[in-house]
């Protein structure tokens, strides 16, 4: 179990350090703009570290990407009339 998490953990962290260095961030900027430190934000890069919900949201809006991309590497599009059936 410990294995598996941590397998995710590499590879969520893989994909937020991806998404970055496409969009020619540094860490220490985007880690200033979400609120983190440098540091944490290399531990959740190289899966050393998880992370909450809302530090999962920050990075998700600040690297313009849903959070299913980053928890999964898919994303899902959902339509809005399926959204709005209320």
């Amino acid at each position: 179990m410990e294995a598996e998490r941590m397998r995710l953990y590499k590879e969520i962290g893989a994909r937020i350090k991806a998404l970055r260095l496409e969009k020619g961030y540094t860490r220490e900027s985007m880690a200033a703009h979400i609120k983190l430190s440098g540091k944490f934000l290399y531990e959740i890069e190289f899966g050393r570290k998880g992370f909450s919900v809302d530090v999962l949201l920050r990075i998700a809006n600040y690297l313009e990407t849903g959070c299913d991309y980053i928890m999964t590497g898919k994303e899902y599009i959902i339509k809005e009339s399926v959204m709005n059936k209320n």
